[in-house]
């Protein structure tokens, strides 16, 4: 067997076989036990005691596992465990039959060899002289049992026996054929102590507790007695064991055949026999291997060639989560509690789940947490922004996180496994339905935002058109396609599988907004359109009234003022012909108005609305443009060319030349009365039928009932209309007040006045004439000068030439352009001439001396003076400040 190591771990001493087919080689082996910190792969060559004989569980059998690559198998591995006898060959048996490293007995001493409970993987598995065994395969060498070491303490058999059948396959018991039929010798009371502890697990949980295999090994078979007589002695042994049992109710009736599979091999003398020994020990490790047992047969398991490790005998606990179940288990048994294996494997589920759950969400987290930081930062900048396939990130995330979880967690306990992924599902789904419900928000304002902006476009592409745009098309429009967009952004972002996998709530909500916004959209188009339909009305007004108070005075075809009769129809029906153009125009924006309400989609009682504030912000720009037209100037202004056309023109409209016999008190008599009777006429808006104020309170009507304040704050009151203002309508028509009217009559006369006063100036010095005298006085006194003309050819023709020229000039109207050049030549001389002057003064030394200035005192500078008699640089100062206020 192998030879001695001494690795400073602790030493399996070894005791001396009472046999005398004990091993011939039996050598001192002091393995490490593989337990401490910081351990290399080289410190398990030899296995790992998981219990040692102080019965503390080595913490370090995870690590092993790991080396020996039996962690990540799941349920792909067996554990056999081999007790009996202290000194019966146990170890040696393992070494043969799996190619272990156990400690065995040195031949010179008589010691205990395995203390506690060890472990090794078995090294045969790939070896090529060797039948094909399971892959994986744990092998637990179990310190022996009636040894002089311990005494009658046997405390620490019955729980390794405890600890081998609540964790191992198959309980290889060893013993030799001499200890057939004895009690002791054939560990029959540690055999009882094991069925009664399965009778209990039963009981708790038959579901949960497997079947073991009691596999004898019956060591040094001489052939003298059958290896069936043997099993029959052991068989009837245990029998007689199991009925000495004291059984539940129901049970009593119970074979031990029920809880437990038996097999029995003979194994030939190692001493005597040796090749004949590991033949028989190669056939018998052919046999551990993976099988299905046959239904038909019940309790022995007794082919020399059927697989023993079948899927019954499993505990289901799988290879990373082994360590903690073991520890629990060792734990309940050291502390001599009941042995509760569904309860250890709760826990064990409980723990290796919470364990892979976090391991599972870190990789979850690394795809996950940037996107929930990116969304987190862009809500908190208010800006919201998309995250580019968000679903398919999610969706694979999730997968991939519920796959590898359900994968490592569902070899553990059903119910936890199933508890655990549900915990673990709304956990992740929670956070992806966080992340979703940000993306829904962020296409729900980026999309109302884009819808407005969409709608805005479209409505200025078409006023740049002409105007000829339905307002309603487009809101429709643009509402399609918003909603297409946000479903198909919804649908991106789903996560199939999840609770929260649907997106009605918040399309509802964002079809809510859409219409909410197109509402807004559409109330603010209707007040774009009111505005420029009172633009249009203030507009025609301005053009209409002004042409009506034009006509003043006009129209009567230059004829005076009648001495008998009514007004004219252009002064008498000023107000009905205003009222008229005004009611007509205000019907057509009315018109138009509704027209173009109509392609928004507006409610009749938005139409209503619009056309009530339409007609009061109509009567408003009247009422400013009739202001306006009243202002004293103005009124005046027109008052006196009223005047002047019945004062001035005749009956055909020719302007009249003032003679001393025209009756110029009687036409100014009655031009003045004529015209002061427009003043009460333009002081109130009546109608000449009726003789009152328009219905201006039936026309503009009562306000809608769907009216909100908002409408009303940029409305001016209107008197007659709005009672609450405590204006009448009389009030309202009140043009010009009292105070206004006299004091309009008496500028007006003044001004009557002076064209009267210029009419007689006129008329008189149309009277003034020369004498005839004087022009034959002029005749007498000239006429030398005028022979000397005539007779003079030089004299005559330059007079000639004289009149032609004045004549010509006279018949192009040239006789302004021609003053006007000679005045700009004459100035432009005068300037040369000064210019000229001033140099002379300042160069020539005669100059100077003349205007008694000497060079050397400097120069004197000579400013330009205006008419006024000023520089000119004062003036043009004076002008800028005049510009700056």
């Amino acid at each position: 067997m192998a030879a001695s190591h001494t690795n400073g771990g602790s030493h399996r001493p070894s005791t001396t076989i009472r046999s005398p087919t004990a091993p011939s080689v039996l050598t001192m082996n002091g393995h490490l036990a593989g337990s401490g910190k910081d351990l290399k792969p080289e410190d398990f060559e030899h296995g790992v005691q998981i219990i040692d004989q102080d019965k503390q569980f080595n913490q370090n059998l995870p690590a092993y596992l790991q080396v020996e690559g039996v962690t990540r198998a799941g349920f792909n591995y067996h554990l056999i465990s081999v007790f009996g006898s202290q000194s019966t060959g146990k170890s040696t048996l393992l070494n043969y039959l799996f190619g272990t490293q156990f400690g065995v007995m040195n031949e010179q001493e008589r010691r205990q060899t395995t203390k506690g409970i060890w472990m090794s993987k078995n090294k045969k598995e790939h070896a090529q002289d060797s039948a094909k065994m399971a892959e994986n395969i744990l092998v637990m060498d179990v310190e022996g049992t009636d040894g002089r070491e311990r005494g009658e303490d046997q405390d620490f058999e019955r729980k390794s026996a405890l600890f081998a059948l609540a964790t191992s396959e198959v309980l290889i018991v060893n013993i030799w054929e001499h200890q057939v039929g004895l009690y002791q010798g054939a560990n029959m009371g540690l055999l009882k102590t094991v069925f009664e502890v399965n009778l209990q697990l039963f009981l708790k949980d038959a579901k949960s507790v497997p079947r073991s295999l009691l596999f004898f090994v019956i060591r040094d078979h001489l052939g003298t007695t059958p290896l069936g007589n043997l099993k029959q002695t052991l068989m009837q042994d245990l029998e007689r064991i199991w009925a000495g049992l004291s059984k539940p109710p129901g049970h009593e009736k119970s074979k031990i055949g029920d809880y437990f599979d038996f097999a029995f091999v003979a194994l030939p003398h190692k001493i005597l026999q040796p090749e004949k020994f590991e033949q028989e020990v190669q056939k018998l490790g052919a046999r551990f291997r993976e099988g299905y047992k046959d239904p038909k047969k019940a309790g022995l398991v007794d082919e020399a060639s059927e697989p023993i490790l079948l899927p019954e005998y499993h505990r289901r606990i799988p290879a990373d989560g082994f360590p903690m179940y073991a520890s629990g288990v060792w734990e309940q048994i050291d502390s001599n509690k009941d042995l509760d294996l569904p309860s250890q494997q709760e826990l064990l589920a409980q723990f290796r789940c919470d364990e892979i759950m976090k391991e599972v969400l870190m990789p979850f987290d690394e795809i996950i947490a940037p996107l929930e930081t990116t969304q987190a930062d862009a809500t908190a900048s208010g800006m919201p922004s998309m995250i580019a396939e968000l679903g398919n990130k999610m969706a694979s995330a999730r997968s991939a996180l519920l796959a590898t979880f359900e994968e490592e967690a569902s070899r553990y306990h059903k119910g936890v496994f199933k508890r655990k992924q549900v915990e673990l599902s709304e956990k992740v789904d929670g956070r992806l339905k966080t992340l979703f419900q940000g993306q829904m928000s962020a296409a729900h304002k980026t999309g109302i935002l884009d819808f407005s902006d969409a709608v805005t476009t479209a409505v200025k592409a078409g006023q740049k058109k002409g105007g000829s745009y339905d307002f309603y098309k487009i809101v429709q429009s643009e509402k399609e396609k918003a909603l297409k967009k946000f479903e198909s952004q919804a649908q991106a972002s789903l996560v199939s599988g999840t609770p929260w996998s649907d997106y009605k709530q918040q399309l509802n909500l964002y079809r809510k907004e859409l219409d909410e916004v197109s509402a807004r959209l559409r109330k603010e188009e209707m007040r774009r359109l009111a505005t420029r339909s009172e633009r249009w009305v203030k507009q025609r007004l301005d053009e209409s009234v002004g042409v009506e108070f034009n006509k003043l005075g006009s129209g009567r075809a230059g004829s005076g003022a009648p001495a008998e009769g009514s007004k004219p129809a252009t002064e008498k029906d000023l107000w009905d012909r205003i009222w008229g153009v005004f009611t007509d125009t205000v019907s057509h924006a009315e018109q138009r108005f509704t027209q173009r309400a109509q392609s928004f989609d507006a409610s009749p009682e938005e139409v209503e609305v619009g056309l009530w504030r339409l007609r009061r912000k109509s009567w408003a720009a009247l009422r400013s443009k009739l202001d306006e037209e009243m202002m004293e100037g103005n009124l005046l202004l027109k008052l006196r060319e009223n005047f002047e056309d019945k004062f001035r023109y005749d009956e055909e409209g020719v302007p009249r030349l003032w003679r001393p016999t025209d009756d110029i008190e009687g036409m100014y008599t009655r031009a003045r009365e004529s015209t002061l009777e427009l003043i009460p006429l333009l002081s109130r808006f009546k109608l000449s039928g009726t003789s009152s104020a328009p219905p201006l309170d039936a026309w503009i009507g009562e306000a809608p009932s769907n009216v909100t304040a908002a409408d009303e704050e940029d409305l001016a009151p209107i008197g007659g209309v709005d009672e609450e203002e405590g204006k009448t309508l009389q009030d309202e028509m009140t043009i010009l007040s009292d105070a206004k009217v006299q004091d309009l009559l008496t500028r007006f006369k003044k001004t009557a006045d002076g064209v009267y006063v210029e009419a007689k100036r006129s008329a008189i010095g149309g009277v003034t004439q020369i004498p005839l005298y004087f022009y034959g006085l002029l005749l007498a006194l000239g006429w030398n000068e005028i022979v000397t003309v005539l007779r003079n050819p030089v004299y005559f023709i330059l007079l000639i030439l004289v009149g032609v020229g004045a004549y010509v000039t006279y018949t192009l109207n040239l006789w302004g352009p021609l003053l006007r050049m000679s005045n700009a030549a004459s100035s432009q001389g005068l300037e040369i001439f000064k210019e000229k002057l001033r140099e002379f003064l300042e160069s020539s030394e005669t100059g100077r001396q003349a205007i008694g200035i000497s060079a050397k005192h400097g120069d004197i500078k000579l400013d330009n003076l205006n008419s006024n008699g000023t520089t000119k640089a004062k003036a043009s100062a004076k002008e800028e400040e005049v510009d700056e206020i």
